[in-house]
C-alpha cells in the first residue's frame, strides 16, 4: 500500500494524518486532524494574543521577528529536508527556499516599525490623518509544493503589521510548519501569536469560516479558492488568494534562444513543474519554432530524475499518488487527442517506488484541448506557434488564469508593448521567475485576489482608520441660522 488510512476517532483517540514521501512511497510522520473544537481554541487563544502583540512598540515586534529569522537561518538545512521528506522537492531547492525564508523574516523585521499612515488635505482648522491597524487574527493557508518559503512569507507580513496568525498547512507537507512554529517560540514570540493548526481540508474551511478571524491568506487551486471566499463572505473578511496558473512563455524570432531555452527548461521542471508560476505553455514564432524546440527538447532529455537527496539530482517525484495519477491522465488524454509527446509523456520508472513523471515535452497542441488551458502542475510543457505579435498576445491571453507570464525579445519596443498586453498579474521580460519579500506578486482573472509580497500584503493584512480633529479656536459655524 502507499498509504495507510489513518486511524478513526474514537472517544480516546484523535484521528491523525499520515505523512507519505513521495519518493519512498514509506510513512515519515503523523499530524492530528484537528477538528472545530480545536479550531475554536485555536483562534480565541490566537486574539487573546494578537492584543498583547499588538500593543508591543513595533521595534519590539522587529527584534522578535529578525531573531526568528536568525534562528530559520541556523536551522535551514533541517528545515529543506523536512520539505523533501513531504513533497519530493530536490534539496538544493528545498535549501534554497527555506535559506529565502529567513530572508522574509529580516525584510519584514524591517517594517515592523514603519506602517505609517498619512497626513490628508483639509480645510483649516481641521486636522485629518489616517493610521493603519492590524486586522486582528489572521489566517494563513499554506499550498504543498512550497511549505517552509510560503509558511515564512505569508506569516512575516502578517505578524510585522501586529496581526495574531494561525497557520493551516497542507496535510501532505506539514512537517516544516510545526518546526517553524517552534523556532517562533525560541525567539521569543509570545505565546498564541503564531499557532499551527494541522488537520485537513475541513480543518481550513472551519478556520476560514470563524467569526473571530479577520482575515485569510490562501494558496492553492481555484475551486478551493472560490469556496474559501464564499466562506469569508458572510464576516466579510479580508482575502489575500493566490490561485493557479497557466503560465506562457512567449519567444519571438529575435529573441536571445539559448537563455530562452534554458530558461524554458528551468521553467517548467523546477521542483516537477509542482510551481503556479510555472512557465507551462511555449508560445514560440513559426519562424524558429523547429530550431528552438527542438533545443528545448534535447535540454529536457538531459535533465537528471531521481531520488531528491541524491547527488545530481535535478528532478524529484510528484508529491502524492493523487497529483501523480492526475498528471498521468491529463498526458494520455492529450495524446489520445492528437498531441505528440517529443520526449516523455508518462511515468519514469527509477527502478523502485515513487511518483515520478518525466519530462515531457508536447507539441500539436490545440487551444481546445484542456491540457492547452487546464493547470497541470506537473512537468509538462505544451507548444504552440505564432507568427505575429496580434496572435502570440491573443494565444498568452487565452484561458481563465493569469498570474505570470514570460516574454522573450531584444526589441524593447515590442517587450514593453508586451508588457501592457499581457493579461496577467506579473510580466517578466528576458528573465525566468523572479521572486523578492518587496516585490508585488498576485494574479488577475482566476488566479487571484490581492498580493501577499511588497506593499500589497500590508495592504491585505491592515485596515485604515481615518482621523479628523477639528483643532480651530473659534466657534463651530452652523449651515442653519439660530442652530
Amino acid at each position: 500500500m502507499h498509504k495507510k488510512q489513518a486511524a478513526p476517532a474514537t472517544a480516546d483517540r484523535t484521528a491523525v494524518i499520515e505523512i507519505v514521501d513521495p519518493a519512498t512511497e514509506k510513512i515519515v510522520g503523523d499530524v492530528v486532524n484537528h477538528g472545530p473544537q480545536e479550531c475554536d481554541r485555536a483562534v480565541e487563544a490566537s486574539a487573546a494574543a494578537q492584543r498583547q502583540w499588538a500593543a508591543l512598540p513595533g521595534e519590539t515586534r522587529s527584534q522578535l521577528l529578525w531573531k526568528w529569522g536568525e534562528l530559520v537561518e541556523a536551522h535551514h538545512q533541517e528545515i529543506a529536508r523536512l520539505d523533501v521528506r513531504c513533497t519530493g522537492k530536490n534539496l538544493p531547492d528545498a535549501v534554497m527556499e527555506s535559506h529565502r525564508g529567513a530572508r522574509h523574516a529580516r525584510y519584514w523585521a524591517g517594517r515592523a516599525d514603519k506602517l505609517f499612515g498619512q497626513q490628508l488635505a483639509d480645510v483649516p482648522g481641521r486636522l485629518s490623518y489616517s493610521v493603519l491597524e492590524p486586522l486582528g487574527v489572521y489566517v494563513v493557508i499554506l499550498p504543498w509544493n512550497a511549505p517552509a518559503h510560503s509558511f515564512m512569507a505569508r506569516v512575516t507580513p502578517a505578524l510585522a503589521c501586529g496581526n495574531s496568525v494561525v497557520v493551516k498547512p497542507s496535510e501532505l507537507s506539514p512537517l516544516s510548519a510545526v518546526r517553524l512554529a517552534e523556532l517562533a517560540e525560541e525567539a521569543g514570540m509570545p505565546a498564541g501569536v503564531l499557532k499551527v493548526v494541522t488537520g485537513d481540508g475541513a480543518t481550513g474551511a472551519a478556520l476560514c469560516a470563524h467569526p473571530g478571524v479577520a482575515g485569510v491568506s490562501f494558496t492553492g487551486s481555484v475551486p478551493t479558492g472560490r469556496a474559501i471566499a464564499h466562506a469569508a463572505a458572510d464576516t466579510f473578511k479580508k482575502l489575500t488568494l493566490e490561485m493557479g496558473g497557466k503560465s506562457p512563455i512567449v519567444v519571438f524570432d529575435d529573441a536571445d534562444l539559448d537563455s530562452a531555452a534554458r530558461a524554458a527548461v528551468l521553467g517548467i521542471l523546477v521542483n516537477a513543474g509542482q510551481i503556479c508560476a510555472a512557465s507551462s505553455r511555449l508560445i514560440v514564432h513559426a519562424g524558429i519554432a523547429g530550431q528552438f524546440v527542438e533545443e528545448v527538447r534535447d535540454r529536457m532529455t538531459r535533465v537528471v530524475v531521481g531520488d531528491p537527496t541524491a547527488e545530481g539530482t535535478m528532478v524529484g517525484p510528484l508529491v502524492s499518488r493523487g497529483q501523480y495519477e492526475k498528471v498521468l491522465g491529463m498526458l494520455a488524454e492529450a495524446q489520445a487527442d492528437g498531441a505528440r509527446a517529443l520526449t516523455g509523456g508518462g511515468a519514469h520508472d527509477p527502478g523502485g517506488p515513487g511518483f515520478y513523471v518525466r519530462p515531457t515535452l508536447l507539441d500539436g497542441v490545440r487551444p481546445d484541448m484542456r491540457i492547452a488551458s487546464e493547470e497541470v502542475f506537473g512537468p509538462v510543457l505544451t507548444v504552440q506557434t505564432f507568427t505575429t505579435e496580434a496572435e502570440a498576445t491573443e494565444l498568452a491571453n487565452s484561458g481563465e488564469l493569469g498570474l505570470s507570464s514570460y516574454v522573450w525579445t531584444r526589441d524593447m519596443g515590442r517587450m514593453i508593448r508586451m508588457t501592457q498586453a499581457v493579461d496577467a498579474g506579473v510580466v517578466h521580460g528576458n528573465t525566468p521567475l523572479v521572486m523578492d519579500s518587496g516585490l508585488p506578486f498576485g494574479g488577475f482573472k482566476d488566479s487571484g485576489l490581492g498580493g501577499a509580497y511588497g506593499e500589497d500584503a500590508v495592504a491585505g493584512c491592515t485596515r485604515t482608520k481615518r482621523v479628523t480633529l477639528r483643532v480651530a479656536d473659534t466657534p463651530l459655524p452652523s449651515p442653519w441660522p439660530g442652530i
